[in-house]
């Protein structure tokens, strides 16, 4: 019975994903379409959110992320120009 909880728990964590990945990829075409940035879908804190090349360039400044613009290009679960 604790495994089949554990199951259910499981694929739904999954099919919650993967609907916050479908409507963060369909925002960041919509925002890339109005504002002509380039936006990045990206895990943050587990969940998808979308930034825009800006944010994660500022973000570095300010220490909050670490790394390199390109490194967050190659992670992206997908890039919007």
């Amino acid at each position: 019975m604790k495994n089949f909880i554990q199951n259910i728990k499981k694929s739904i964590d999954r099919w919650l994903f993967n609907w916050r990945k479908e409507r963060a990829i369909k925002k960041a075409e919509r925002m890339c379409q109005e504002q002509r940035r380039k936006f990045l879908v990206l895990v943050y804190r587990g969940k998808p959110t979308v930034f825009s090349m800006q944010q994660i360039k500022h973000l570095i400044r300010t220490k909050k992320l670490r790394g390199t613009p390109d490194l967050y290009r190659e992670i992206a679960l997908q890039e919007r120009l």
